[in-house]
């Protein structure tokens, strides 16, 4: 994928997903939210997966039949413990958060110039948010655990998203790890 659709669309859901935990902390909201997202999820993939079926081969329907019964067997798993796959699947999320986290890092130490404030300036923003949030709305300070997850997700997802729009067009995130391995090669050309 893309670097710059994938920072893109990551800062939206890392924003979106801030923006629930902020506005909705309520924890109860948050796992039916994430439960229903879920279903909608699976809804989807059984029916790719059902297409991919009918429309392939006979050798590869079998392998599609499969993932779509696998699929069907979890949703209806889920309406026995709903709470318990609501948080194996937000905590896959927080996962891939985390990975994005860690990437979009990376990508901010690529650029020589202002490495040294995009890093610190990510986490005194969120700082400071969250005490402006906590100042401002003391209640909050109830669900302090999801306010600071939904804190930073907001801040990161930002920062994602700023990162996509400094990225060069089309670049790639193979271009971006040998920019990264090119960058501390010694300046006079000497080994």
């Amino acid at each position: 994928m893309d670097t710059r659709l994938s920072c893109y669309a990551w800062g939206i859901i890392g924003v979106i997903f801030g923006f629930m935990a902020l506005f909705f902390p309520d924890t109860g909201l948050i796992l039916t939210t994430f439960y229903v997202i879920f279903l909608v999820l699976a809804g989807l993939g059984i029916a790719v997966f059902l297409f991919l079926a009918i429309t392939s081969s006979s050798d590869e329907s079998l392998f599609w039949f499969g993932i779509s019964a696998g699929l069907l067997i979890l949703a209806v798993l889920s309406f026995l413990a709903y709470e318990i796959f609501a948080i194996i699947f937000l905590l896959i999320i927080a996962g891939i958060a985390f990975y994005n986290g860690f990437t979009s890092i990376t990508l901010a130490l690529n650029h020589p110039k202002t490495k040294y404030i995009l890093i610190p300036g990510i986490f005194i923003a969120g700082i400071v948010l969250l005490a402006a949030l906590l100042y401002s709305f003391p209640m909050l300070s109830d669900k302090l655990a999801v306010v600071i997850i939904g804190n930073f997700a907001l801040v990161f997802g930002l920062f994602s998203i700023m990162m996509g729009y400094f990225q060069r067009e089309g670049q790639d995130s193979n271009d971006t790890n040998i920019a990264a391995s090119n960058h501390h090669e010694d300046p006079e050309g000497k080994k």
